[in-house]
């Protein structure tokens, strides 16, 4: 709106650097989230934007260039965009674990980075997932601002639809002192709407929702008549899993449903690409994997994708298969929707209500590779209702841009500073 004051807000994101490629390491949708949201925000004549954190995605040089001594450095990404980049104990380095024995510490240097920077009181701090938001309360302290805190993925929830995940004994008492805390949560969806007062009692009007948005001018259908329009038998039915490569993500489920499609109908030529590395722990070996199943000849690996050939990827894809345990919102299957690509997805979370069963795509109640493979079979054999699918995903991704993103930011930001 014409006539407000400027806000000065801090993203901070201590875990995983905005800079980072979506895909590898802790790198995913957050990333792109927090990058995103961040340059709408600054593209506002309402808002500068100050994005804190640590070097520990490797970002560090690209933040300070290599004529900058070592230490915490600032950088111009664009008119009223900042990112400050704090550099993190080699103990953290080689276990990001250890990250939230220092959070004080980082906050402090927040502080100072922020004032070095300019003199410009900070309005609001919005923190993204549990470890930034303790860091977060120790600098909405410091700064007297108030405090926006986005999950991304709430650990009890995880842990509801992935039973074998293991994570952080310290992140639920955590969640639950930054939900007590924080002036204002955001929700991708009702579903986590209903999770945060489910879980943390957080009353109705402290919840703000803000949806995810896609960037419309990368992610587009193909421009001229879609290649995909020939049914497949007359070419390959192509399937795209891209994100990190771990259990919870659910790539082992992709290359098993494959696998039981080729067996369900031997005479239909498919292709899987896997776009992605290795994340976590817990190793998704995915040559192994596609070995087991006897489909080595039709799965290709490839690394991690810039958006641009991402999106490319996708339109040349006929679905994008997400079988992820859980998922707060889903931005790949935003992504595919707006090149004109049905998405298959778990029925969880987000996802249940980004993909439009029956409409832009399927939900599958399980992830049994079985239903997966039947599923795609079923879509196989009917091309027109891919075209359906296809016609409505491009029309209802439209809905979704980080200029709207932004604007829903803005309202929740508003309205934290009032409380």
């Amino acid at each position: 709106m014409t006539g407000e004051p400027s806000l000065r807000i801090v993203m901070l994101s201590l875990h995983t650097s905005p800079l980072a490629q979506a895909g590898t390491g802790d790198a995913g949708g957050l990333n792109v989230y927090v990058n995103a949201l961040s340059h709408a925000l600054a593209g506002r004549s309402t808002a500068t934007v100050d994005i804190i954190t640590t070097d520990l995605d490797g970002q560090y040089e690209n933040a300070a260039g290599p004529s900058t001594p070592p230490g915490d450095c600032i950088r111009t990404l664009h008119p009223g965009l900042r990112i400050h980049v704090l550099r993190v104990w080699d103990s953290c380095q080689q276990d990001k674990s250890r990250l939230i024995e220092c959070l004080d510490d980082l906050a402090d240097r927040a502080a100072v980075s922020l004032r070095r920077a300019g003199a410009a009181p900070v309005n609001l701090v919005h923190s993204h997932y549990w470890i930034s938001g303790l860091a977060g309360l120790t600098l909405a302290r410091q700064t007297g601002a108030p405090l926006v805190h986005t999950m991304h993925t709430i650990g009890a929830v995880k842990q509801e639809r992935d039973p074998s995940a293991v994570e952080d004994p310290r992140r639920h008492p955590a969640e639950e002192r930054i939900a007590a805390a924080a002036a204002a949560l955001t929700a991708n969806t009702r579903r986590e709407a209903a999770d945060l007062q489910r879980h943390f009692g957080v009353d109705e009007e402290r919840i703000a929702m803000v949806q995810p948005g896609t960037d419309l001018n990368t992610f587009y259908p193909p421009a001229e008549q879609d290649p995909r329009h020939i049914p497949p038998g007359q070419r390959p039915f192509r399937l795209t899993f891209a994100g990190r490569l771990q259990p919870h993500k659910g790539p082992h489920v992709a290359v098993a449903a494959v696998g039981a499609l080729r067996r369900l109908s031997p005479d239909l030529p498919v292709q899987l690409t896997v776009a992605g590395r290795q994340s976590g722990p817990d190793a998704v070996d995915i040559s192994a994997l596609a070995e087991a199943e006897g489909i080595t000849d039709v799965v290709e690996l490839k690394k991690p994708l810039p958006h641009p050939e991402l999106a490319e990827l996708f339109r040349t894809s006929d679905a994008v298969l997400v079988p992820s345990y859980s998922e707060s919102f889903g931005l790949v299957a935003l992504e595919a929707k707006a090149c004109g690509t049905p998405v298959l997805a778990h029925n969880v979370g987000g996802l249940a209500e980004l993909v439009d069963h029956g409409t832009t795509g399927m939900l599958i109640n399980s992830l049994d590779p079985a239903d997966w493979a039947a599923a795609l079979l079923r879509l196989a054999g009917d091309w027109e209702r891919w075209k359906a699918y296809s016609t409505a995903a491009v029309e209802l991704a439209q809905r979704y841009s980080w200029r709207s993103t932004a604007a829903q930011a803005m309202v929740a930001y508003r309205r934290a500073q009032s409380m």
